[in-house]
């Protein structure tokens, strides 16, 4: 029942949110969907920075229409729950949610399973939770134990694959920064299956060293020790501006790497056209008129609901892709009617 309802919003949903996120970032680039399948079982395994931001863009931007694997405590609410379950999103729990509540995983392991089995596609955070460090993090073990349960299922013949994803935001908080999704090449489980035949902790551990290095070289990666707030201030004096954004994330995870290593390396900007540098001015000084409005009462709304700021860019854009539109409709509308 819950999927046939949620089956009338999430279409409509997917291409509203699919529209806006190009008109929310200052630029939206998605790179490497040639690794992605076309059909069968499949796996994305993405890097987790912004919450349930990071969801929505995946769901957006994939030609295919994923399960979400999502913290458990953002559907404590019914009606939450119930609208999530409809945006196909599952919820995983954690050992902060309870002993208890983590014992519940086994059932959304294998829902997760019975997905891939029927050739659908999974979205896991690997992780495990979400961070606004610029850095992969150790990757737990779910993913793995879900993708060998899914082969077991049928004889280790499902032929599952995993495409690494890699989101890179500019800016984790505001909407004009540039944002850069990628789909790296997919880790077939069934080059593992002879190593986990042999010994399934070793299977597992090799996947998912692969996976990391895979995941990891799609996105800027700061080592996490305690230089990490003095090397990122260092990095964004000295980052060069590149137009393109692939570009981009090679020369920043250049400049990572001699910031941290001690090396010299020194890049130039791209020179900026002159025109397009007035044109872009010009329309973000009439946005700013334009959207003065809605502007202020997402910041309200912010500032009112949310308290994590892990949360701040997904309820930003939430807020944004809806608030905008609506008011500057009622301005047009008010405006029309006062004047004719």
């Amino acid at each position: 029942m819950i999927v046939t309802i949620g089956n009338l919003y999430y279409y409509p949903l997917k291409l509203y949110v699919f529209i806006a996120s190009y008109l929310y970032f200052r630029k939206l680039r998605i790179v490497g969907r040639k690794n992605i399948p076309v059909k069968g079982p499949l796996i994305y395994a993405i890097n987790h920075q912004n919450a349930l931001l990071d969801a929505l863009l995946l769901s957006v931007v994939s030609r295919r229409n994923p399960h979400f694997l999502t913290r458990a405590d953002v559907f404590k609410n019914r009606f939450a729950d119930k609208f999530l379950r409809g945006l196909k999103m599952l919820p995983i729990y954690r050992i902060r949610d309870g002993f208890d509540s983590v014992k519940m995983n086994e059932a959304i392991f294998d829902a997760a399973k019975d997905i891939l089995v029927k050739g659908g596609v999974v979205g896991i955070f690997p992780e495990g939770s979400h961070s606004l460090k610029y850095m992969m993090r150790p990757l737990k073990k779910g993913v793995a134990r879900i993708a060998f349960r899914a082969e077991e299922a049928v004889d280790f013949n499902l032929d599952l694959k995993i495409v690494p994803v890699g989101i890179q935001y500019e800016s984790h908080f505001y909407p004009r920064g540039r944002t850069l999704i990628s789909f790296g090449k997919p880790v077939r489980v069934s080059d593992y299956l002879e190593a986990f035949h042999q010994n399934q902790s070793a299977g597992i551990e090799q996947l998912l060293d692969e996976l990391y290095k895979r995941m990891k070289s799609l996105i800027l990666h700061f080592t996490d020790t305690p230089e990490y707030a003095n090397n990122l201030e260092i990095f964004r004096k000295k980052r060069a501006y590149k137009r393109d954004l692939q570009k981009q994330l090679s020369v920043d995870q250049e400049l990572v790497c001699s910031i941290e290593s001690g090396y010299t390396y020194n890049e130039r900007s791209d020179k900026k056209n002159l025109l397009c540098l007035t044109l872009e001015n010009s329309w973000q000084f009439l946005w700013k008129i334009i959207g003065f409005l809605p502007k202020s009462l997402v910041d309200y709304l912010l500032k009112r609901t949310t308290k994590d700021p892990h949360f701040f860019a997904t309820m930003k854009f939430g807020y944004s892709i809806f608030l905008y539109p609506l008011t500057i409709l009622f301005l047009y509308f008010l405006i029309k009617h006062l004047v004719f």
